[in-house]
């Protein structure tokens, strides 16, 4: 089944009569999707459901993620949206995508709209709490399993397909500073036949390293951050969502 938003609301300017809903000169009141009734409705129905996300934006769809055993998301794309869609569903199309932001649970987990500080949980590097989930997350058809080749300023690594189909899977390697949670500094997308491993290099200079120090003013790599084995994180999946790796049965 297919939920979501409407792009525009399906109404007038500035107007929005969902909650959950907005668009250019309408805020959300809301991170609630409406539509999770329907969904409990259908899945009670039929447990092999299927949701389809449809949504411009994240939506805190706590009950359908315990409970749904398959969740696809897409933006609100083009008028080739539903063609795409059916190669996603029926396996014609390898799904690889990651989240761009992190999704919360509630909204008391946002700061307030008008705090720009950064560091007050706002983007994934200083979100506090457990997420919905979490910036870079996504799944494919298949398995992946990363290991370290080696930690030089090029970061090689070796990645092998562990299921039983062709897939593609997005890589991701993170660094952590002491003040944050892990940022993403680099990714590479491969496709992966069963039982195939290829090496990925993904480049690390020094400048990608850096972490911005008020005192200094200035962009600098701490001590802790040039012992990159120790402190980088290097897979599929962010940190934490591993045992999300798999589709319920």
């Amino acid at each position: 089944m297919v939920v979501g938003n409407h792009p525009w609301c399906d109404a007038g300017w500035e107007k929005c009569p969902l909650a959950g809903e907005g668009k250019e000169a309408v805020d959300r009141k809301s991170i609630t999707l409406e539509q999770e009734e329907l969904i409990k409705q259908a899945f009670a129905a039929n447990p092999r459901t299927v949701v389809v996300l449809r949504a411009s934006f994240p939506y805190a769809i706590n009950r359908t993620q315990e409970r749904v055993p398959a969740i696809v998301h897409t933006t609100n794309s083009s008028q080739g949206g539903g063609n795409a869609l059916a190669d996603v569903l029926f396996g014609d199309y390898k799904p690889g995508g990651k989240l761009v932001d992190t999704w919360p649970k509630s909204l008391d987990q946002l700061p307030p709209t008008m705090d720009y500080d950064p560091r007050h949980w706002r983007t994934y590097m200083y979100f506090k709490g457990e997420s919905l989930d979490p910036f870079g997350f996504g799944l494919s058809y298949t398995t992946a399993n990363a290991f370290p080749a080696n930690a030089q300023i090029v970061v090689s690594f070796g990645i092998t397909n562990s299921g039983t189909r062709a897939g593609d899977e997005v890589v991701q390697l993170y660094v952590k500073h002491s003040e944050s949670n892990e940022e993403l500094k680099g990714f590479q997308r491969i496709s992966l036949r069963p039982g195939e491993t290829k090496t990925v290099k993904l480049p690390s200079a020094a400048k990608l390293l850096a972490h911005f120090d008020e005192a200094q003013g200035t962009s600098v790599v701490l001590e802790e951050t040039r012992h990159l084995a120790d402190r980088q994180f290097i897979g599929a999946y962010p940190a934490g969502t591993e045992d999300r790796s798999r589709v319920r049965e």
